[in-house]
């Protein structure tokens, strides 16, 4: 028996990642970008850390119009409790840049907090990923 399998998995918040991904991958940049917080943070590989909604728009901007992206992952534990809640597991991303230069491949685990904002939405107040020996490199979307 592994973690995963004795974890709770509250799938209200995991649908929330879900949405993000399907956005993510969809090309919608401005449905991405509302699902984050207004003082949300952003620290993801290879980049220094994002601060705050209106910087966390513009690098999210700047990447839907440089790459295509897929994303896949597994959750290994989402809780909510009161008005926070958490989101663990394991994640592959693929960046294709548009202009043909070369694919950059991402995975490892990644911890995304959210928090239940005034609004009634629950909303991302921190997106961290890290490289992580334990995750195959070997992406699922890459599959067939």
């Amino acid at each position: 028996m592994t973690i995963a399998d004795t974890s709770p998995l509250d799938t209200k918040i995991t649908t929330i990642i879900d949405d993000w991904i399907a956005a993510y991958e969809g090309d919608d940049p401005e449905r991405v970008i509302d699902l984050y917080a207004y003082d949300a943070v952003i620290a993801v590989q290879g980049r220094g850390t994002v601060n705050g909604h209106k910087d966390i728009a513009e690098l999210l901007r700047a990447s839907f119009v440089k790459y295509d992206r897929k994303v896949s992952v597994r959750y290994d534990r989402a809780e909510q409790q009161g008005t926070w809640a958490y989101v663990y597991g394991r994640s592959w991303i693929t960046l294709t840049p548009r202009d043909g230069s070369a694919v950059t491949n991402l995975f490892g685990r990644f911890t995304v907090m959210l928090r239940h904002c005034p609004d009634g939405k629950w909303r991302i107040f921190i997106d961290m990923d890290q490289p992580s020996l334990d995750v195959d490199a070997t992406k699922p979307h890459f599959w067939g």
